[in-house]
């Protein structure tokens, strides 16, 4: 792993690159702020190590959009199941569909 996608102050490997200028051919001076203990860091790095940060940022936002997709489906999964109850035991009327602030039916 290259030594720039860890935090030096932290060991966290949430780095977020925030700005990046040339400073040779394979050389980049990269500006680095660690997400979890909010250190920045400026320091050169080469485009090898800029193309590894950028993979696993990749696969960071993967996982993270894996267990959101994950989560929605738990959750509607589960909402539906205590929907499907309530209908079983007639607790849900067309009442409950009614627009908020609108008058109940008489």
């Amino acid at each position: 792993m290259a030594a720039m996608t860890i935090c030096p102050q932290c060991g966290s490997s949430f780095l977020q690159p925030l700005r990046c200028e040339a400073k040779g051919s394979d050389v980049l001076l990269v500006e680095l702020r660690c997400s979890e203990c909010q250190a920045w860091h400026k320091e050169p790095h080469t485009r090898a190590d800029m193309k590894e940060l950028d993979r696993q940022q990749a696969a960071f936002r993967a996982t993270i959009v894996d267990g959101y997709e994950r989560s929605v489906a738990e959750s509607m999964e589960a909402l539906a199941t205590c929907f499907g109850h309530a209908l079983a035991l007639d607790l849900v009327t067309a009442d409950d569909f009614r627009p908020r602030g609108a008058a109940p039916r008489a």
